[in-house]
C-alpha cells in the first residue's frame, strides 16, 4: 500500500536531485515519476544505512532489517511498502535488490579488490542492478535494452570509483584493483596512506579507459531508450565520462555534471546535437551487436526472469 505522504516526500527529493544531474524529471509521466522516486529514495536510504552507520555491526544490522522488510520477513516501513507496491505493478526484478544488498555489505568495514573482475562484479551489484530495476519503470523491458543498461551502470560506477579515491580511503576502502595498483608500484595500503600519490595517475587513467568501453557500448544502444529520455541519458553518460577523466588526470575534483565548467557544458551540448540526428540514435539503423566480452565477469549475476527480445 502506497502512503500519499511517503510518495510525495520521495517525489520532492527525487526532483531536486535529478535536476542537479542535468535530468528533467518532468519528462517522466505520472505515475512512473513517483515510482522512480520511490526507487531512488529506497536506494538512498540503503546507502545511508551503510555510510552513516557508527560501526560495522550497526550497518550489518541495518541491512538485515531492510532485507527482512523487502522480502516479507517483517512488517515494512512506509517507504518499503510503497516501493514494493510499485515494483509489483511494474514488474521490477526484485532479485536485483538482493544483489544491491550484497554490494552494500561489501562496503561495510575495509574494502580491497584484487582485480578488474572483482570491481566489475561489485559495480554490477551496486549500480547495474539499480539500472535494471529502473529500466521497466521507463519502459525498457527487452534483453537487448538490459544489456546496455548494465553497461551504463558499470561505466557510472567505475567513474564513481575515480571520483571517490580520497573519500573512500578515509573510510578504509580501496576500490582500485590491486592488479592495477601493482602495475604502478603500489598496494592498497599505499592508497589508504596517500591517496594523492602521483603514481596513481596511470592506474586511474587505465580505469577511465575501461569505463569508456562501457560508455561507448551504452551509447551504441541509445535507440533502445524511449525517445523522451534518450538524449538525457546520452548527455548524462557524456558528462560522467568527462568527470571521470578529470579525476584521472588529477584535475579539480567535481562530483556532479552541474559542476562542470560552462565551456564543457557547451561542448557536450554541441556534441550531443550532432549525435541526436544520427540514424542510429533515431533508431533508423540497428545498433552494433553487443560485445559479450563486456559481460564475461558478470553474466552469472543477471536476474533470471522472463524478458522479450
Amino acid at each position: 500500500m502506497e502512503s500519499p505522504a511517503t510518495v510525495a516526500a520521495c517525489r520532492r527529493e527525487f526532483v531536486a536531485v535529478a535536476r542537479s544531474f542535468w535530468l528533467i524529471p518532468e519528462l517522466i509521466p505520472q505515475p512512473s515519476r513517483d515510482d522512480v522516486a520511490l526507487l531512488y529514495c529506497l536506494c538512498r536510504r540503503l546507502d545511508d544505512s551503510v555510510d552513516e552507520a557508527p560501526s560495522r555491526a550497526a550497518g550489518t544490522a541495518a541491512l538485515a532489517q531492510w532485507r527482512a522488510e523487502l522480502f516479507g520477513k517483517s512488517t515494512p516501513r512506509p517507504l518499503v511498502a510503497a516501493f514494493l507496491s510499485a515494483a509489483a505493478r511494474n514488474g521490477v526484478p526484485l532479485g536485483c535488490l538482493e544483489l544491491l544488498l550484497q554490494g552494500m555489505e561489501q562496503d561495510l568495514g575495509d574494502v580491497a579488490l584484487p582485480d578488474d573482475a572483482a570491481l566489475l562484479r561489485y559495480a554490477y551489484r551496486v549500480s547495474s542492478a539499480v539500472g535494471l530495476m529502473l529500466a521497466p519503470l521507463l519502459g525498457m523491458r527487452s534483453k537487448a535494452a538490459e544489456a546496455r543498461v548494465v553497461d551504463l551502470g558499470l561505466a557510472l560506477q567505475l567513474t564513481n570509483v575515480l571520483l571517490g579515491v580520497g573519500a573512500d580511503a578515509k573510510k578504509g576502502r580501496v576500490y582500485l584493483p590491486a592488479t592495477r595498483l601493482a602495475a604502478v608500484g603500489l598496494a592498497p595500503r599505499d592508497v589508504l596512506e596517500r591517496p594523492e600519490d602521483p603514481r596513481l595517475r596511470r592506474a586511474l587513467e587505465g580505469l577511465a579507459a575501461l569505463a569508456d568501453r562501457y560508455y561507448d557500448s551504452a551509447a551504441e544502444g541509445a535507440a533502445l531508450v524511449p525517445l523522451r529520455y534518450r538524449h538525457g541519458v546520452l548527455l548524462l553518460g557524456r558528462a560522467y565520462r568527462e568527470l571521470g577523466w578529470r579525476a584521472a588526470r588529477g584535475e579539480r575534483p567535481l562530483t556532479t555534471p552541474s559542476q562542470l565548467p560552462q565551456r564543457v557544458h557547451a561542448r557536450e551540448l554541441v556534441s550531443l546535437a550532432a549525435t541526436a540526428w544520427h540514424p542510429r540514435t533515431l533508431g533508423l539503423l540497428p545498433a552494433p551487436a553487443h560485445d559479450p566480452s563486456l559481460h564475461h565477469c558478470v553474466a552469472d549475476l543477471f536476474p533470471r526472469r522472463p524478458s522479450t527480445a
